[in-house]
This record gives C-alpha cells, structure tokens and sequence, in this order.
C-alpha cells in the first residue's frame, strides 16, 4: 500500500465487480472543494488582519 493510499484512505471506496480499492471521483471532488474553502477563508483571515493606518492631511 502507498504512502497515499494510506494517508487518504477515507478517498477510495471499493469497486464492487472487481473488489478492488479505487478513487472515488465524488469523494474527491468534497475533498477539493474543503481544501479550497479553507484556503479561501485562510487568505480572508490573513487579509483582514492587516493593521489600517490612517494619515491625516
């Protein structure tokens, strides 16, 4: 077994003719959409933490 396989186990699901671990497409694609929204919201946080710094004229 892979390092990946092993680490993303919760990904695959079994084939049910062949009885062998495959990726599951639909799986996959809520696993990149979590990674997404987290990096989203991870860039968000980092901006709205920058300090605003006000010049008077």
């Amino acid at each position: 077994m892979s390092f990946f396989r092993f680490v993303f186990s919760f990904l695959y699901t079994r084939n049910w003719h062949t009885g062998q671990m495959e990726l599951s497409r639909p799986r996959l694609m809520v696993f990149g959409a979590l990674l997404f929204l987290i990096t989203v919201a991870m860039m968000m946080i980092a901006f709205l933490q920058i300090p605003i710094e006000y010049q008077s004229k």
